[in-house]
């Protein structure tokens, strides 16, 4: 690897790190410990009041959220550029064999991931609800939809 490569992944990585917690504070993802006047979150038809102080039950709420951005705002725009992808190769060069069966493994790749990812989804949700007591279930209502 160059050194400018290096320099550039070391610059890129390091505004990463000092940008996520900004955006997670505008965003208002942590549910709690906010000053007065930031607005509630509101996670699966549950409102958090964001100015409350923080506790354990409000970092599974913000596992949780976060959880659910990655699964949906984040997993799915990504799988569908990549058959969307994967068939513009698959359109594009369709003379060319090598090519032709590249884009077709990347096509297998890509929808296994995203069954794994789900899949795993699945499971984990069922577990919870399969070991949730009634008083347990009332409160990871918001995890179970």
């Amino acid at each position: 690897m160059k050194t400018t490569n290096k320099k550039n992944a070391a610059m890129i990585l390091a505004f990463a790190v000092l940008i996520v917690p900004i955006m997670a504070y505008s965003a208002s993802l942590i549910p709690c410990g906010q000053p007065a006047g930031t607005p509630d979150i509101i996670v699966g038809g549950a409102t958090y009041q964001t100015t409350n102080e923080c506790g354990f039950n409000d970092l599974i709420v913000l596992a949780n959220t976060i959880v659910e951005f990655l699964m949906y705002s984040v997993s799915v725009p990504l799988a569908a550029l990549g058959f969307v992808y994967a068939g513009a190769r698959l359109v594009l060069f369709q003379d060319k064999e090598g090519e032709w069966t590249a884009a077709k493994s990347r096509f297998g790749d890509i929808a296994l991931g995203f069954g794994i990812m789900i899949g795993a989804y699945v499971v984990i949700k069922t577990i919870l609800f399969a070991f949730l007591t009634t008083e347990q279930a009332n409160f990871m209502q918001f995890m179970l939809q």
